[in-house]
C-alpha cells in the first residue's frame, strides 16, 4: 500500500479536521438538548418497561432452552452415530486390503502353474517328496495324492512343480494368518507348502472332493469358500482358490491358500479402537466371527472325520428378533447403524460390507457411551437456563437503580462537561490527521496513541495495526520472493542433471546404420520418475530400456537414478534381460523403507541376426510393427514390479525382427493422458496414431504421437510423465558390417559400480508411499495379462 492509498483511505479524517471550529460549538449545544430529552424519556419509559421485559425474557428463555436441549440431543446423537458408521467403513476398508493381498497371491500362484504346464521345456524337473515326520514344524514343500493316484504317478505328474517352491513358501511365510499354500492338479496330485508334516503322514488328500476345489471350478475364477473344518484337524479355515486351464480350455487344476479362522478373526489389530468399542465379522451364512472366536484342535488323521472344533455362532439363528434383523441387513450387503441388546447391554452396531469377500464388518459401542456427551450437554443447558433467569432479575434491579441516579447526575453535570467533551472529541481527530500524514510520507514505524474509548480510538488502533502489518507484509514478501528464486534455481539445476543422465535422444549412434533409434521424455513436474536408456554392450548387441518409477517429483527422480544405474550395470556386466531384472530387484528391495517401486521393460537386440530378447517387470506392453503389418501389442509374460517383492525371477521371451520392423516403448503417461472430459487416450488411440506414420518416415513417429496426445488432452493439465522410445531394425548389409568391424576395435568404458550406501540414503530420503491400486501388477492387470498369455499364438515367441 503506497502513501497515496493511505491518504485516500483516511481523507474522511482530514475532512473532519477542517470542520473542527464549527463542530465544537455544535456538539456542546446538541449534547445539552439531547441529554435533557433523553434522560426524561428514558426514565419514564425504561422504569415501566423493564418489569414487562423481565416477564417476557423469562418466558422466552424457558422456551428457547427446551428447544436447544431437544435440538442439541438430536444433533449430537446423529453426529455420534455418523462417526461410528464412518469407523465401521474405515475398518472394513483396512480388512479389504488384507483380503486383496491374498487374492493377489492366489493369482500369482496359478499364473506360474499355467506357465509350467504350457512351457515344460523351460522348467527343470524339481521333484517334491511326500511328507516326512522329521519335517514336522518346518515350512517345507510336500507331495500329496488322492486315493486313485499312486505315489509314482503323483511324482511323474508334478515333476516340474517343485519350481513353485519359492513362491509358495514366500506366501506361507509372509501371511500371518496363512495356514498353507498349495496347487492341486486335476490328475490327483497336490503340491503343498505346509509346516505340519505330521498331520499329512498318510500322504493322501482327495482335493477334488473339497468344497474349495468345487467352488473355484464352478466360479471359473477366484472364489472364497465358506467356513469349514480342516481335514488335517487344525480347526476351522476359509480358503481362497483360483482354477487354471490348459490352452484348449480344459481344467488343469486349482491353486489355493488356506487362512486359519482363529488368526483371521483376530481383527482387533486392524486399527486403534476407542474405549468400550469392539469389532466382529459376519459371513454370508450369518456366522459371527469375533476376536474371541476359539477353534478347537483335533488329532483326527487327514482322511478321518471332522474334528471337535467349536463352530462360530450363527447370528441369523438368534432367538432375538432384532439380532436376526441385524444379520439379515448385514447379509444383504447393506451398511448402517442398528440398536440391539448384546449380553444384556444396549449397544449400537455400525456395519459395512467388505468389497473383496462376501462378508460384513461391524463396530459395536455401548449406548451409554454414545449418550454420555448428550446427557452432559443437557445438564449444561439446564444450568445455563437457571443462570439466565437469575441474571435477568439482577440486571433489571440494577438498571432501575442506575436510571434514577443517572437521571439526576446527568442533568447536573451535562452543562459543565459539554464544552470540555466537545473539545476532547475534536482533539483526537487532529492527532489522527497528523499521524496519518507521517505514515503517508513513508514512516511505517509511526504509532497512533489515542485513548478515547470510542470509534476514534478504534480507528487510530486500526491505522497503527495496518502500518505494522504493511511493514511485516513487505518484509515477508521480500523473504518469500528470495526463497522462490532459490527453489526455482535448484529445480532448474535438478532438471538439467536429470536430462544429462538420459542418453542423447536425437541421432544416437550416427556411425551405426543397422538400426534407427529415437526417444523423448517430458516430465509432469520439474523432475520426473520415468526414464529410458539405450546402449551397446558389445559390437553386436543393443540394449533398450523403458521404466516408470512410482510417485512424482524429486523422490521419484532419486529412485529413477538408482534404478537406471543398477540395471545398466547388470546389463554391461554380461547379464541377460531376465537376470538383469532379477539382480536389480534384489538390490532395490534392500533397505526400501520408502516402499517405492519401478516398472521396467528391457530388450536385447542382436544386430547381426535381428534376434530380440526381452523381459518385463510389470511395465506396459510395448507395440511392435512388422514390415508387412500394423502396430500390435508385443506378446508379454506378466512380471512383478522391481522393489515390490524379494526373490522374484523374471522370464525372458524372444522374437525375431526383420528389415523395417519397429518396436515402440512407452510409459502409462501416454495411454493415461486425460482430456477435459476425463477420457483417457488409451491403447486404441495410441495404435491408431503411430500406425498412420509410414515406416519410411520413422523420424516423424515420436513428434506425430506427441502432437496427437497433446491435441487430445487440450487444456487439461499433464499429470504424469510422458516417455516414448522407438526402435527400427534396418538389418545389416556389407557396408554396415564393415562399420561394425571398425567399431569393434574400440574398447567400451566399464561402468562405474553402484555404491550401495548411495542407494540406501536415496531410498530412505523419499517419503512418497505408493498409492493402493497404483501398481501395474494389480488384479485387473494380472487378469488381462493371463488372457493375453492364454490366447496369443505368436509362432516366434518362446521362453
Amino acid at each position: 500500500m503506497t502513501g497515496r492509498d493511505i491518504r485516500k483511505r483516511f481523507s474522511l479524517a482530514a475532512y473532519a479536521v477542517r470542520l473542527r471550529r464549527g463542530i465544537e460549538a455544535k456538539v456542546f449545544r446538541l449534547a445539552l438538548r439531547i441529554t435533557l430529552i433523553a434522560v426524561l424519556a428514558t426514565a419514564i419509559i425504561s422504569v415501566s418497561g423493564l418489569f414487562l421485559l423481565r416477564a417476557s425474557m423469562s418466558r422466552i428463555s424457558t422456551n428457547l432452552t427446551g428447544q436447544m436441549s431437544e435440538g442439541s440431543r438430536k444433533s449430537l446423537e446423529k453426529q455420534a452415530l455418523d462417526e461410528l458408521s464412518q469407523e465401521a467403513r474405515a475398518k472394513a476398508s483396512l480388512l479389504d486390503e488384507h483380503i486383496y493381498l491374498i487374492d493377489y497371491f492366489a493369482y500369482m500362484l496359478v499364473d506360474e502353474s499355467e506357465r509350467i504346464l504350457r512351457y515344460p521345456e523351460v522348467y527343470p524337473q524339481f521333484p517334491v517328496e511326500p511328507p516326512e515326520s522329521s519335517n514336522d514344524g518346518r515350512l517345507v514343500m510336500q507331495l500329496l495324492h488322492d486315493d486313485r493316484t499312486s505315489i509314482e504317478e503323483a511324482r511323474r505328474d508334478s515333476a516340474r512343480f517343485g519350481n513353485l517352491g519359492s513362491i509358495m513358501l514366500a506366501i506361507a511365510q509372509n501371511g500371518p494368518d496363512v495356514l498353507s499354500a498349495y496347487v492341486s492338479l486335476e490328475s490327483g496330485s497336490t503340491i503343498i507348502a505346509d509346516s505340519d508334516s505330521g498331520l499329512h503322514a498318510s500322504g493322501s488328500l482327495n482335493a477334488k472332493q473339497r468344497p474349495w476345489y468345487r467352488a473355484a471350478v464352478e466360479a471359473e475364477d477366484l472364489a472364497w469358500s465358506e467356513i469349514y473344518e480342516d481335514t488335517a484337524g487344525r480347526g476351522f479355515v476359509i480358503t481362497c482358490s483360483v482354477p487354471f486351464y490348459a490352452k484348449d480350455g480344459s481344467l488343469d487344476g486349482v491353486g489355493a491358500i488356506d487362512l486359519k479362522l482363529s488368526r483371521f478373526s483376530d481383527i482387533s489389530g486392524i486399527a486403534e479402537l476407542t474405549e468400550n468399542t469392539s469389532i466382529f465379522l459376519l459371513n454370508s451364512q450369518g456366522a459371527l466371527i469375533d476376536e474371541d472366536s476359539e477353534v478347537g484342535s483335533s488329532d483326527t488323521p487327514l482322511d478321518g472325520e471332522a474334528g471337535n472344533a467349536e463352530k462360530p455362532g450363527n447370528l441369523a439363528e438368534s432367538s432375538d428378533s432384532k439380532l436376526r434383523e441385524l444379520a439379515e441387513a448385514m447379509m444383504d450387503d447393506k451398511q448402517g447403524v442398528r440398536q440391539v441388546a448384546l449380553d444384556g447391554e444396549d449397544v449400537y452396531v455400525a456395519f459395512a460390507p467388505l468389497e473383496n469377500l462376501d462378508w460384513n464388518l461391524a463396530v459395536v459401542q455401548s449406548v451409554e457411551k454414545v449418550m454420555e456427551p448428550i446427557r452432559l450437554g443437557e445438564r449444561s443447558i439446564e444450568a445455563m437456563q437457571t443462570q439466565a433467569h437469575h441474571a435477568i432479575t439482577q440486571a433489571i434491579s440494577v438498571m432501575v437503580a442506575a436510571l434514577v441516579v443517572a437521571a439526576f447526575t446527568i442533568i447536573v453535570l451535562v452543562a459543565l462537561l459539554s464544552r470540555r467533551f466537545a473539545h476532547a472529541l475534536t482533539a483526537p481527530i487532529t492527532l489522527l490527521r497528523q499521524r496519518v500524514s507521517e505514515i503517508a510520507s513513508g514512516n511505517l514505524d509511526t504509532v497512533i496513541a489515542i485513548d478515547t474509548s470510542d470509534e476514534i480510538e478504534d480507528l487510530g488502533a486500526s491505522v497503527s495495526s495496518m502500518s505494522r502489518e504493511l511493514k511485516e507484509h513487505i518484509r515477508n514478501l521480500n523473504k518469500v520472493t528470495a526463497e522462490r528464486e532459490r527453489i526455482g534455481a535448484e529445480l532448474s539445476i535438478a532438471t538439467r542433471i536429470q536430462n544429462a543422465m538420459l542418453p542423447q535422444a536425437s541421432s544416437p549412434f550416427p556411425e551405426r546404420h543397422e538400426f534407427r533409434l529415437v526417444a523423448s521424455m517430458q516430465a509432469a513436474k520439474e523432475v520426473g520418475g520415468d526414464f529410458y536408456d539405450f546402449f551397446l554392450i558389445d559390437d553386436d548387441t543393443l540394449v533398450v530400456i523403458m521404466a516408470d518409477v512410482s510417485g512424482k517429483g524429486v523422490p521419484a527422480a532419486l529412485f529413477m537414478a538408482i534404478s537406471k544405474t543398477v540395471i545398466k550395470h547388470n546389463a554391461m556386466g554380461g547379464m541377460g534381460p531376465g537376470e538383469a531384472l532379477s539382480s536389480a530387484n534384489k538390490l532395490l528391495c534392500e533397505s526400501n523403507s520408502a516402499s517405492m517401486f519401478v516398472t521396467v521393460f528391457i530388450g536385447y537386440l542382436t544386430i547381426s541376426t535381428g534376434r530380440f530378447r526381452y523381459a518385463n517387470a510389470g511395465h506396459t506392453p510395448p507395440l511392435i510393427r512388422r514390415s508387412d503389418a500394423g502396430f500390435e501389442l508385443l506378446p508379454m509374460l506378466p512380471g512383478m514390479v522391481l522393489a515390490g517383492l524379494e526373490g522374484i525371477r523374471y522370464r525372458e521371451l524372444v522374437t525375431s525382427l526383420s528389415r523395417g520392423d519397429e518396436i515402440l516403448l512407452y510409459t502409462d503417461g501416454v495411454t493415461e493422458m486425460a482430456n477435459e472430459r476425463h477420457e483417457l487416450f488409451g491403447e486404441e488411440r495410441l495404435i491408431h496414431a503411430v500406425s498412420n506414420v509410414p515406416q519410411s518416415q520413422f523420424e516423424r513417429l515420436l513428434p506425430e504421437l506427441k502432437s496427437q496426445v497433446f491435441a487430445f488432452a487440450g487444456s487439461a493439465e499433464q499429470t504424469d510423465d510422458l516417455t516414448v522410445l522407438a526402435l527400427q531394425f534396418v538389418a545389416c548389409d556389407a557396408s554396415c558390417a564393415e562399420d561394425a568391424r571398425r567399431l569393434g576395435e574400440r574398447k567400451q568404458t566399464d561402468m562405474t559400480s553402484v555404491i550401495p550406501s548411495v542407494m540406501t540414503s536415496s531410498m530412505t530420503s523419499s517419503t512418497t508411499p505408493p498409492v493402493h491400486g497404483e501398481s501395474d501388477g494389480d488384479l485387473n492387470s494380472m487378469r488381462q495379462a493371463r488372457r493375453i498369455s492364454t490366447h496369443t499364438n505368436q509362432g516366434e515367441m518362446h521362453e
